[in-house]
């Protein structure tokens, strides 16, 4: 958030707030910069994991420390008047419509500092192999089966 708007709450980096939306809430650390409007509350889209996705390690930051804005988002909008309700998602994307949610930030106790909400870890799925300590790709300049681009060395001739 804003650094103006931080401060004028009483936040610091690294404090945690609760964000209300008309939907739910969520809690959430705080990061202040300049380069957002003061009026704003920014985030990535989906930063968090769910403990155990992805064969991510039990201990991965983006299951301690990561949120998803998601949860304060309703999946419908309000009823029309024939009381039909569209999607609450970008009609292009089809992802959820967070970018005009109007939200409430409240500093959080010192006892809540956790993001919130949070759930069991995953367990992980039968036959799937052990997650490697180093992911590489292309390692030694090898090609993968999934890479289709074509490679800029390919029809060079050799300087004589």
């Amino acid at each position: 958030m804003n650094r103006a708007t931080a401060e004028k709450h009483g936040l610091v980096d690294g404090d945690f707030v609760w964000v209300t939306s008309h939907h739910s809430r969520i809690k959430v650390p705080v990061r202040t910069m300049e380069g957002v409007n003061p009026n704003t509350v920014w985030t990535w889209n989906a930063i968090g994991k769910r403990k155990g996705a992805w064969n991510l390690p039990k201990d991965a930051p983006e299951g301690e420390q990561g949120f998803l804005l998601n949860h304060t988002i309703s999946e419908l909008l309000p009823p029309e008047k024939d009381g039909y309700r569209y999607s609450n998602s970008d009609p292009v994307t089809g992802q959820a419509a967070w970018y005009d949610l109007r939200v409430r930030i409240e500093k959080a106790a010192e006892t809540e500092q956790a993001c919130d909400p949070s759930f069991p870890p995953l367990e992980r799925p039968p036959g799937m192999p052990d997650r490697p300590d180093v992911l590489r790709f292309e390692a030694g300049g090898r090609k993968q089966p999934w890479d289709r681009r074509p490679d800029p060395r390919a029809g060079r001739r050799a300087a004589s």
